[in-house]
């Protein structure tokens, strides 16, 4: 007897990567592009959108040809698109090539000006009311100072969380930008309790993390602050570079670095 597919096992093919089986299932029950299964605590995620946070190139293909809808949208309200940004930033060009429409927190995470231009001067309002994540946040996590320049420019709120986001995207440029517009330095994040020191750090070490980290506290960052549940920056590096240790030697020693840093700089814990 076949076993009837579902949008649940759909998706256990999606995460294995399965192209072939995937393409097989949605040719014989179209229906399945339309269920939706659960995800992060939300629901209303289609396979589309399921593929997206995977990473699976091949199979988002498939989907999208065999009829998946590229503007369908989680409980949270994101797109397939908005999906890539936030879990897999190298399939949004594919996203684009299949069809996706660029909107306004789309335009501004992939540093697109005339596109965001477009959207703010037909109305669209500085805080994305699908998402509640405010566009210079968007612009942040994307690394774009162009669009978030132009967001500046237009009223955007710098200390509206997008310096935990510029921090954790390990953009220096960025952090400036949103130091010199006047946002807080030692804002903690109403849910963890996280300054931009902390994203900083937990970030990692590559890239520019230790300009950073020291351009914070030069800024007047708070070395020794804590999260909700009393983790310093400090312990953030160590835990980082200990579980580095066996693995990743390089990573190891970079997080070391920057618990060095710290500790140059006054953290006591």
């Amino acid at each position: 007897m076949t076993t009837r597919m579902t949008v649940q096992r759909l998706g256990r093919l999606i995460v294995d990567g399965d192209t072939d089986a995937v393409r097989a299932a949605v040719q014989d029950s179209p229906r399945l592009l339309t269920g939706t299964v659960e995800r992060e605590g939300q629901g209303g995620w289609t396979p589309l959108h399921l593929a997206v946070a995977c990473g699976r190139a091949d199979v988002v293909r498939v989907l999208v040809e065999a009829g998946a809808d590229l503007t369908a949208r989680t409980e949270g309200h994101r797109t397939p698109l908005h999906v890539a940004l936030q879990h897999a930033p190298d399939l949004a060009p594919l996203l684009l090539e299949l069809g996706a429409a660029v909107d306004a927190p789309s335009a501004a995470y992939l540093d697109d000006v005339d596109r965001l231009t477009e959207e703010l001067d037909a109305g669209a309002p500085l805080t994305d009311p699908a998402t509640g994540v405010d566009l210079l946040a968007w612009a942040a996590f994307g690394g774009s100072a162009r669009t978030a320049r132009l967001l500046l420019d237009r009223g955007a709120d710098a200390d509206g969380g997008a310096l935990h986001a510029a921090t954790a995207a390990g953009s220096l440029e960025l952090v400036r930008l949103l130091l010199d517009a006047g946002a807080d330095v030692d804002r903690h994040d109403p849910d963890t309790g996280r300054t931009p020191l902390h994203s900083a750090v937990a970030a990692g070490p590559s890239g520019e993390a230790p300009e950073i980290v020291g351009l914070l506290l030069d800024a007047g960052a708070d070395v020794d602050a804590t999260t909700h549940d009393g983790a310093s920056a400090l312990d953030i590096s160590r835990v980082a570079a200990a579980r580095s240790r066996r693995a990743d030697e390089g990573q190891a020693t970079g997080n070391d670095a920057l618990a060095d840093l710290l500790v140059t700089r006054g953290a006591s814990h």
